[in-house]
């Protein structure tokens, strides 16, 4: 496993944990949700545990999404970095085993960049052909619910995320098999 997304899997289930503790403290006692400054109306309502719970559940489904984003993230991170190496090797090839054809002036045209791949958009298209078509088909889902996260919600409506283990998984073998 990728260090890397093992450590947005660690984060998340660190705050997990807190989030949960601080559910079950704050409905067995008042007094924490001042003390976590909770922004919750709890004193009003007819159903304090009710409000308690309302609020629990939806920055659990937060601390998901914010953890599928750095997932997601860092896998194009990950990837850049492959590529800027894969760049690398490939002008060096140029440069020294094509010398007497001086392609060094006209490299660039040849050899793409890790700039020519800026957005995870074109990084699944350039793992289209280079990767099995079950994890091209769950990349591109992984790329539309982060393009859901990242404009609001506005569209994608039924793309939903589970569980980010498996979103892990996935990107992990996406990653050993263009190793």
């Amino acid at each position: 496993m990728s260090e890397k997304l093992n450590q947005t899997l660690e984060t998340y289930k660190v705050l997990s944990v807190i989030s949960q503790k601080a559910h079950r403290l704050s409905r067995q006692n008042p007094k924490y949700i001042t003390e976590f400054n909770l922004p919750i109306a709890w004193k009003k309502s007819k159903n304090p545990a009710q409000v308690i719970d309302t609020y629990f559940d939806k920055l659990n489904g937060q601390i998901l999404e914010y953890a599928f984003l750095e997932l997601l993230s860092k896998f194009e991170a990950i990837v850049i970095d492959k590529i800027k190496n894969a760049s690398g090797n490939m002008k060096q090839t140029l440069s020294i085993n094509y010398e007497l054809y001086d392609f060094r002036s006209c490299t660039d045209r040849f050899v793409k960049t890790a700039d020519d791949f800026s957005s995870l958009n074109r990084i699944v298209l350039l793992l289209e052909n280079k990767i099995s078509p079950e994890l091209f088909a769950s990349l591109k889902e992984m790329v539309k619910y982060r393009d859901r996260l990242a404009h609001g919600k506005r569209f994608n409506n039924e793309i939903i995320l589970n569980n980010l283990e498996e979103s892990i998984e996935v990107l992990n073998e996406i990653l050993n098999e263009i190793t």
